[in-house]
C-alpha cells in the first residue's frame, strides 16, 4: 500500500525533512528539544514513507546530517570565529542526539516495513497457492 504512494524523488524528500526539522528548531527557540525531536522524527517518517524505493539509502541516514547541519548553520550565521562556533554548537549537537537516534530508528522501521512488503509480494511463485479454477 505504501509503495503505491511513494514516488517522491530523494532530494524532494530530504527537502521536506529539512523544512520540518528547521520548523521544529525554530519553534524550540534555537535549542534542540521536544518540538525539534518531534518534527525531526515526523520528517524522517514522512520522507522514508514517501520516497522512491531507491532513495531509501539517502533518506534513512539523513536525520543526523540534518541536525548537525542545522545547528552549525544557525550558529555560524552569527558570524563567530571557528573556536566560538565549536564551543557554541557542540553542546547543541550533543543535546540533539536522542532525537537523531529516534528519527533514524523510525526511518529504519518504516524502510523495513516497505522492503518487507515488497519482498512478500515478490516471493517465489512456488509458495503461492495454486488456483483451482485453472
Amino acid at each position: 500500500m505504501v509503495d503505491r504512494i511513494s514516488h517522491l524523488p530523494s532530494l524532494a524528500a530530504l527537502g521536506v525533512s529539512a523544512v520540518l526539522a528547521s520548523v521544529g528548531y525554530w519553534l524550540d527557540g534555537g535549542q534542540p528539544g521536544w518540538l525539534f525531536g518531534g518534527f525531526l522524527v515526523a520528517g524522517a517518517v514522512f520522507a522514508t514513507a514517501a520516497v522512491r524505493p531507491v532513495g531509501l539509502w539517502a533518506v534513512v541516514p539523513a536525520p543526523p546530517l540534518l541536525c548537525v547541519g542545522l545547528v552549525v548553520g544557525v550558529t555560524a550565521a552569527g558570524g563567530k570565529s571557528l573556536r566560538e562556533l565549536v564551543v557554541t554548537a557542540a553542546p547543541l549537537v550533543i543535546r540533539g542526539f536522542p532525537p537523531m537516534a529516534v528519527a533514524v530508528g523510525a526511518g529504519v522501521a518504516v524502510a523495513a516495513v516497505r522492503l518487507g512488503g515488497t519482498w512478500w509480494q515478490n516471493r517465489s511463485s512456488s509458495t503461492r497457492p495454486v488456483d483451482a479454477g485453472g
